[in-house]
């Protein structure tokens, strides 16, 4: 008798075995939904700080064009009076696109009524020796003025000719760096110079205004004078 009731309660009862199954399927659910949890927020995270990046203007500072190239020029000016060139030197301007920053420039669209402005000049007949005596000097000069010297090298360092990079943090956060560029090139004997200005807006561009002014045309760049 004993025997038999042993039997029944055994069959009825549901074991340790049967208990430990339904708690590893519902360990699998728990874990599969959460597998599933984790990319769904970070898709939906992403495309909230897409959003909010591309309703937020970018923080560049309203400059008219010729303001912005009189800035730059006076630091081409400045630099050439330091650099020790003896000829008066023509300059252009050249104007290009401003493209934001983090998420949004996956889109690859440009700001609107937005520009970024450069001032370029050159000299030709300048000597290697020559060439690099005065980029050390403005090496020196741009250090004294608080700008980084991003790279410089030398005449006895450098693949292609002597080269001086420099660069100075401009008024907003957004609009990045002012950028100088000065360089000599073996197989042309020419020393070119370049500043780079960071993007503004420009005062006159209204909502809706086509991308990147046309603000080389609006602009009057300096002769660079000894």
């Amino acid at each position: 008798m004993n025997d038999a009731k042993d039997l029944t309660d055994s069959t009825d009862s549901p074991g340790p075995t049967a208990k430990g199954a339904g708690g590893a399927l519902r360990g699998v659910g728990i874990g599969c939904g959460v597998l599933v949890a984790v990319p769904v927020l970070l898709v939906l995270g992403f495309l909230v700080t897409y959003s909010v990046q591309r309703g937020t203007p970018e923080e560049y500072e309203r400059v008219d064009p010729q303001a912005m190239m009189t800035r730059i020029g006076d630091v081409s000016q400045e630099s050439y009076e330091v650099l020790g060139f003896k000829t008066a030197v023509g300059s252009e301007a050249s104007s290009d696109f401003c493209y934001p920053g983090g998420l949004e420039s996956m889109a690859d669209e440009p700001v609107d009524g937005a520009y970024s402005l450069s001032h370029r000049w050159s000299v030709d007949g300048v000597t290697e020796t020559d060439a690099a005596a005065a980029l050390k000097r403005l090496r020196g000069h741009l250090k004294d003025e608080g700008w980084d010297i991003d790279s410089y090298e030398s005449d006895a360092e450098a693949a292609y000719g002597p080269e001086l990079r420099a660069s100075r943090g401009g008024p907003s956060d957004d609009g990045g760096d002012i950028r100088a560029v000065f360089e000599w090139r073996d197989h042309q004997g020419r020393f070119e110079g370049g500043v780079h200005a960071p993007c503004a807006y420009d005062p006159d561009a209204g909502p809706g205004t086509e991308p990147a002014t046309d603000a080389e045309s609006e602009v009057e760049p300096p002769e660079l004078r000894p």
